[in-house]
């Protein structure tokens, strides 16, 4: 744990505004100041209050003002609790990573926090690491309610659809560049392509294909805004078999060409 300006006087400004992946966890809750965040080109605009979730090998960007001061908690994928389909959930790359806290989610979050700063800063009498873990996972499972309660999904991940989803989005991360059907997934997964259907619309709330397609993209788009490979190369490694085929793909999922697209990263990465 620690602050953005300790963080700032570890790493250079121009380090932080390079596009780069982490290997690890990080959350960061703004307290004050502003500035601006990119999570796999999408960029946040960011003020009190703002609470930015990046998961290991997101590609990220950040500009803070100088006025701009956060506090950051780093973790990696094996320190947390065990908790099932919550944390598995949590750490999905599909999922939301920004939120603007509302007035009245902002105080016991920050407690939370405090809470998990004291533990942090207090010499270790044995059960440190146990009570950080704990604590940690108050601040994870506060994150995954706010998801929940924004998006109308009063239930947390659970039961048959929640296992079965669960292994499809493992099983989607190891095979998105080899194939977009749904019937490969069912397969591998052993199940009928309707019951993937129903864990997908159960947890995610949308399709088995919009599932797969929203990978699909996010691949294309790191690799388009943080890459110098031709596009006719990336819609190879994407398993497109025409370039003409993934340029249709990407506009219909992103409302621009991988031109254009490529075009207006390299304006923001040299601002």
């Amino acid at each position: 744990m620690l602050t953005l300006r300790e963080l700032l006087t570890m790493v250079r400004a121009d380090f932080l505004a390079a596009p780069h992946r982490l290997d690890f966890h990080q959350v960061m809750l703004v307290r004050e100041g502003s500035g601006s965040y990119s999570i796999d080109s999408t960029c946040f605009e960011c003020r009190p209050g703002t609470l930015l979730w990046t998961r290991p090998n997101q590609v990220i960007q950040s500009f803070p003002q100088p006025s701009m001061d956060a506090d950051i908690i780093m973790f990696t994928e094996a320190f947390p609790l065990q908790m099932g389909a919550h944390m598995a959930m949590l750490d999905d790359v599909l999922r939301p990573s920004h939120w603007q806290l509302h007035d009245s989610e902002s105080p016991p979050f920050q407690r939370v926090l405090s809470l998990l700063q004291e533990e942090f800063e207090r010499p270790d009498r044995g059960l440190g690491e146990e009570l950080l873990k704990h604590l940690l996972a108050v601040v994870l499972l506060h994150l995954d309610q706010m998801c929940r309660l924004r998006h109308n999904n009063a239930s947390p991940v659970s039961g048959d659809n929640g296992d079965l989803f669960l292994r499809f989005r493992r099983e989607l991360d190891r095979s998105y560049r080899a194939t977009r059907l749904v019937e490969d997934y069912a397969a591998a997964l052993n199940c009928s392509t309707r019951a993937l259907a129903r864990a997908c619309h159960a947890v995610a709330g949308t399709s088995t294909k919009d599932m797969i397609d929203a990978r699909v993209a996010l691949e294309a788009r790191r690799l388009l805004a943080h890459t110098d490979l031709p596009i006719s190369a990336i819609a190879r490694q994407l398993g497109f078999s025409e370039v003409t085929n993934f340029g249709k793909f990407f506009a219909r999922r992103v409302n621009m060409t991988p031109g254009a697209f490529r075009r207006e990263s390299k304006v923001v990465n040299q601002r």
